[in-house]
C-alpha cells in the first residue's frame, strides 16, 4: 500500500511529463511489474520508469525490472537528498555500468513548476 505522501509525488511526476508533452501514467502495469509513474515520449516512443522512492530498501530490484520489462531509462525521485545520495551510492557499488548509464536521479523539488510549491518539499 502506497502512502498519502508517496501517491503525491507520483502525481507530481505525471503532471511534469503531462506538462511537457509526454503521456504518462501512475501505478503503470508491465507483465506484473508495477512502475511509479511511467512516462513515453509521444514522438520516439522512449519509455521512462520514473520510481519514487522515500528509502533505499527498494530501489535495486525495482530498477533491475523496470529495465527487465522493457523500459529504456530509469530516473529515481527522492524527497530529500539524503536519500537520493543513499540510493546514488548504492546503485554505483551494485549496478553493472551498462544499466548505470541508463539509471539518472532527480529531487522531486526540480519537477515541480512553481516556486511556492518548491519550497514546501524541501
Amino acid at each position: 500500500m502506497k502512502s498519502i505522501k508517496h501517491k503525491e509525488l507520483q502525481n507530481i511526476v505525471k503532471n511534469y511529463y503531462i506538462s511537457i508533452g509526454y503521456i504518462a501514467f501512475e501505478e503503470y502495469d508491465i507483465n506484473g511489474k508495477q512502475i511509479d509513474v511511467l512516462a513515453q515520449n509521444t514522438k520516439t516512443k522512449h519509455i521512462i520508469a520514473n520510481e519514487i522512492e522515500l528509502s533505499p530498501r527498494h530501489c535495486l530490484e525495482n530498477i533491475r525490472l523496470d529495465f527487465k520489462v522493457g523500459c529504456d531509462e530509469v530516473i529515481i525521485i527522492c524527497e530529500n537528498r539524503t536519500t537520493l545520495e543513499e540510493i546514488k551510492q548504492k546503485t554505483k557499488t551494485s549496478l553493472d555500468r551498462n544499466i548505470l548509464s541508463k539509471v539518472s536521479y532527480r529531487i522531486i523539488s526540480d519537477l515541480i513548476p512553481h516556486e511556492h510549491l518548491r519550497n514546501n518539499t524541501k
